[in-house]
């Protein structure tokens, strides 16, 4: 072959090289005048919630406790449970110091629901190691020892952005339960065997179960506590030959913590019930529904794609699921600020779509919500070119809550009745070729 003929061959190599590279990513970049000349297609959807799976929530960044009333979704309890360990080697409590209380302290790493409304707190210690590789949301019935600790049933309000001074030092906000002091003086009674390592420790102390139950009527409210922070932990407050002293039991990264929820559905409202209790599919055109703490999902049908695009020869230049918040202006009930997708698999399992940030970018992805237009938006132009191109090849997606074993926003949102203006929607710009 003549360096001529080579050179020509190169180039064609490189042309279609490009070409196949500018079709795969096609959609991922586009602004708005990219798709003037594109064609338009709203794609008709099927959708009903249904309610979501239980999650692992062992070691998550935040835990949260508390309890709420929600009008539409009815009564949920959160509570967690963890281990502790120890501050530094050597502990060792002598025989004449003088317990003069115990903390239990949990700082806020944020809150949801009322402030105002008081909630009374239970502590119990766990009556069984915490060992499993994984702990499910739904493990909301540890084996505890029967004394609740705390030292008195006063209300708790929540003051997650009030700061608290301690020896005149400003702590950061943070929740302060005073336990019994016979708990205070077992921990001091520990020997030095038993408080050599964490592990150790672990094996007489197996941790503490925490949860809240309301008293009265009111919103309620759900705590996320930041348990591994330097203001969380259990600390014992001491005098040793006059001496004040403190130690704290802290939450290590190493220590085993989860959460678990309880929904009571019974009080929801009745249209809730009747589609996400009583099964009801056809309701999905009216309204739907999402709750973290492993509440509720919506399960989407897009086999509309099948008779609308699949067997033309179309590039997708973008395809954006579209749904509105029907509550925006809730008082205490706040819409989550993101929600995911799910692929829903023909084994039942859940993976990522193409287009999920963890492959592309929150900003192309999307479903974050847009306070101006009170929506969100996901952007999934390779999974609906995917779809066209193999004519299917799931069992479509779900909409769930971002973070949802750390958080307790929910979200109403209009359903797919297309006499709505603001209905749930698929739009697809494409170019046929």
């Amino acid at each position: 072959m003549n360096r001529r003929c080579f050179t020509a061959l190169l180039i064609l190599t490189t042309l279609l090289c490009s070409c196949k590279k500018e079709i795969d990513s096609i959609g991922l970049n586009l602004q708005d005048d990219d798709i003037l000349n594109a064609s338009f297609i709203e794609i008709p959807l099927e959708a009903h919630s249904i309610l979501e799976d239980s999650i692992n929530t062992k070691n998550l960044l935040n835990n949260v406790v508390g309890s709420i009333q929600d009008p539409v979704f009815g009564r949920t309890d959160a509570g967690f449970c963890t281990q502790f360990g120890l501050s530094g080697s050597n502990t060792s409590f002598s025989s004449s110091a003088v317990l003069d209380s115990v903390v239990l302290t949990m700082q806020y790493s944020g809150f949801y629901g009322d402030t105002l409304s008081g909630l009374q707190f239970e502590v119990h210690k766990l009556a069984e190691q915490l060992d499993q590789s994984y702990y499910y949301s739904n493990q909301d019935n540890p084996s505890v020892e029967s004394e609740n600790l705390v030292y008195s049933s006063s209300l708790v309000y929540p003051q997650p952005n009030t700061s608290v001074t301690l020896d005149t030092l400003a702590i950061a906000p943070h929740i302060r339960l005073r336990l019994k002091g016979s708990f205070g003086s077992w921990l001091m009674s520990l020997s030095d065997e038993e408080l050599e390592d964490a592990t150790s420790l672990q094996q007489v102390f197996a941790g503490l179960c925490v949860r809240a139950r309301q008293t009265r009527r009111g919103a309620g409210n759900l705590s996320y506590v930041s348990l591994t922070s330097s203001a969380s932990g259990i600390t014992l407050y001491y005098h040793l030959n006059g001496e004040s002293r403190k130690y704290t039991f802290p939450v290590t990264t190493d220590c085993v913590r989860y959460n678990f929820f309880t929904h009571d559905y019974s009080t929801a409202n009745a249209s809730f019930i009747q589609q996400v209790i009583n099964g009801d599919p056809l309701l999905g055109r009216q309204e739907l529904y999402v709750q973290a703490m492993s509440g509720v999902k919506t399960r989407v049908n897009v086999s509309a794609l099948s008779d609308s695009l699949c067997g033309k020869n179309v590039v997708i230049n973008r395809a954006e699921l579209v749904l509105t918040n029907l509550n925006p202006s809730e008082l205490y009930f706040l819409q989550p600020n993101n929600l995911s997708l799910q692929v829903v698999n023909e084994n039942g399992t859940t993976s990522y779509t193409p287009d999920d940030a963890t492959y592309t970018s929150t900003s192309y992805f999307g479903g974050i919500y847009n306070e101006a237009k009170k929506e969100y938006r996901f952007r999934i132009t390779n999974y609906v070119q995917d779809w066209v191109r193999h004519n299917g090849g799931n069992n479509g997606l779900n909409i769930v809550i971002s973070g949802a074993g750390v958080r307790g926003n929910r979200l109403a949102f209009r359903g797919t009745d297309p006499s709505y203006a603001d209905h749930f929607r698929l739009e697809v710009y494409y170019t046929e070729y």
